[in-house]
């Protein structure tokens, strides 16, 4: 019998929740009224999903330590990164319980994936199959044809279209789930195995652009840990190692945001957790604690960045967010 989960939600936080087991973390970049939504149907030996998000972000994900996911979009806005890689519609990624990745959506991203549970690899694939998905995983990224992706789409869509009768929390009974899902994987498995290429796909992130990334992931960790600081871009650069003007370039090539926005960001994002925690906070206090110059400075930002005011996310406190 297969599970169908399905969540929709109106705030970064509760859409990162929304994945049962996953440890994840999204940071609204871009401005506008987020909407985001997880359809799940969870069957015998794996998970066969489709998430939706309207808004640039960046997202940290890691999948449960025992599961291994195959993701393609169904559409992705030019610009997003998965892995320090540009990820385009044609781009499969492979995603490991063992490790986090950073994904940074330009705009609005829908995603269909496949997750398994890795200890029945053995009992739906072959040992050459294994051995290829072995070295995808290490590539976390592998370019596939067009036509090649567009099957591989197919193949998920099948699923889903197959569990559409069920309602968000029923239970639906599909014919012999197991080997839908084993299916489905060698499926997947054999079409990027003859549709894609170790030419055209990346066996890691070049030197240069792997530095490039470092220097950028130094600069959210200093941000992150200073948040309340009087940290502007002189102390990122410090920590981050590099000139302002490489710090700036690097942040354009991996997050499509400047430094000095990026921080903002981070602040507001933040500032909105709060809200939602402390109902009774006062907003000037927060504008000051988050390194805004008066409560009006934080407010003006903090509707561009979320469409709503400081109030009312006081008032909501979270809600706007339905789940089955």
């Amino acid at each position: 019998m297969a599970l169908v989960l399905e969540h929709q939600s109106a705030d970064v936080d509760d859409q990162a929740k929304a994945l049962a087991g996953w440890q994840q973390r999204y940071e609204q970049l871009g401005r506008g009224r987020f909407q985001g939504s997880a359809r799940q149907v969870v069957m015998a030996g794996g998970t066969v999903l489709r998430e939706s998000t309207n808004r640039q972000l960046r997202e940290q994900i890691r999948p449960p330590s025992d599961c291994l996911v195959l993701a393609i979009p169904l559409s992705v806005a030019p610009g997003s990164v998965f892995a320090g890689r540009p990820l385009d519609a044609d781009a499969l990624m492979i995603i490991s319980g063992h490790d986090e990745y950073d994904l940074v959506a330009a705009g609005e991203l829908d995603l269909l994936a496949l997750s398994v549970d890795r200890r029945r690899l053995d009992s739906m694939l072959t040992p050459h199959e294994i051995e290829w998905l072995a070295q995808a995983e290490r590539q976390r990224r592998w370019a596939l044809a067009a036509d090649t992706a567009g099957a591989v789409r197919g193949e998920l869509l099948a699923v889903c279209k197959a569990a559409e009768r069920g309602a968000p929390g029923a239970v639906i009974d599909l014919e012999n789930e197991s080997a839908l899902i084993g299916a489905t994987l060698a499926h997947m498995v054999a079409l990027a195995m003859s549709g894609g290429s170790a030419e055209r796909s990346d066996a890691g992130i070049p030197r240069r652009a792997d530095s490039r990334l470092r220097v950028v992931k130094r600069a959210i960790e200093f941000i992150r840990a200073n948040l309340q600081e009087d940290i502007g871009i002189p102390e990122i650069c410090t920590a981050a190692c590099a000139s302002r003007r490489s710090l700036q370039y690097c942040f354009e090539e991996f997050l499509h945001t400047t430094p000095q926005a990026y921080l903002r960001a981070l602040r507001l994002n933040e500032a909105r957790r709060r809200l939602k925690q402390q109902a009774d906070q006062p907003i000037t206090l927060l504008a000051c604690t988050m390194g805004f110059s008066s409560a009006s400075h934080f407010t003006r930002h903090y509707r561009l960045m979320f469409n709503e005011l400081p109030s009312q996310t006081q008032r909501l406190g979270g809600e706007g967010t339905t789940k089955a």
